[in-house]
């Protein structure tokens, strides 16, 4: 780590360090995703990507395979970030990593990361640093990243309010047991 970081950051990035791998994770698959994207073209020989330069290949550094297409490094980092709206405070995932990663993965690609990489290549942005520095793209992610946690947090709170009225009917069988001189303590009469 440079010298020049403070206490406070690198206490920070120590407890980061552990979401390392997922992070890695995220990156190869959007990559895999793109690759599906760009072997499927709506027209042969295409590409509606902006940033993406298909006479390339990438290959990520603790990938095991390349890619058929040339990317920016920073590409994946806003869709990255975005995953941070699933960490508490002492950067622990919320939901479990693996029960959500895919899913809210092709969320974003498919509703937000695909469609504003086609809106910039349309409007002739093809610089790669500059798409993924854009403040917008990052604020959307983030906003999306919040919906989405939002949503599953509510089914989470519906799902267990479906399962209060089987703990209560079993709660009242057991009352009623008692009633009737019989509960688990108790020898039946």
């Amino acid at each position: 780590l440079p010298s020049n970081i403070t206490d406070a950051e690198r206490e920070r990035l120590t407890a980061l360090l552990p979401l390392l791998s997922q992070a890695l994770w995220i990156e190869q698959r959007l990559y895999e995703i793109i690759q599906d994207h760009i072997s499927n073209p709506r027209r042969k020989g295409a590409n509606d990507l902006a940033s993406i330069d298909i006479r390339k290949t990438t290959l990520l550094p603790d990938s095991k395979y390349s890619f058929g297409f040339g990317a920016p490094t920073d590409l994946a980092l806003p869709i990255i970030a975005s995953y941070r709206v699933f960490l508490d405070k002492d950067y622990k995932w919320i939901l479990p990593f693996n029960e959500f990663a895919e899913d809210f993965l092709q969320h974003v690609w498919t509703n937000y990361f695909r469609k504003y990489l086609v809106s910039e290549k349309t409007a002739g942005n093809t610089v790669g640093t500059k798409i993924s520095r854009n403040q917008e793209i990052w604020e959307s992610l983030y906003i999306s990243a919040q919906s989405y946690l939002n949503q599953h947090l509510v089914k989470m709170v519906n799902s267990s309010k479906s399962e209060e009225p089987k703990l209560t009917e079993s709660t009242n069988k057991r009352a009623r047991r008692k009633s009737n001189g019989l509960n688990a303590t108790s020898v039946p009469k």
